[in-house]
């Protein structure tokens, strides 16, 4: 089995159009900023972020988060 993948630029510009399409242009641009494509080195910073951390800390802090949000309607 062959799979053909759409150039990432293609890809963009058809999602971009979809949602668009779908959402409206505030919509779409709003999805988009959420995605927050930024720059720099997210495994160095992830590094140096966690360096001090154990991984039962981290989980700890992950399960803390997650009993702590509420979502509301």
């Amino acid at each position: 089995m062959t799979i053909t993948l759409t150039p990432l630029p293609d890809l963009n510009r058809k999602a971009f159009a979809i949602l668009s399409r779908e959402l409206g242009l505030p919509e779409t641009l709003r999805f988009f900023g959420q995605l927050g494509i930024g720059a720099g080195n997210y495994t160095e910073e992830r590094r140096e972020l966690f360096a001090n951390l154990t991984l039962d800390e981290i989980r700890a802090a992950v399960r803390a988060k997650g009993a702590n949000t509420s979502i509301s309607h």
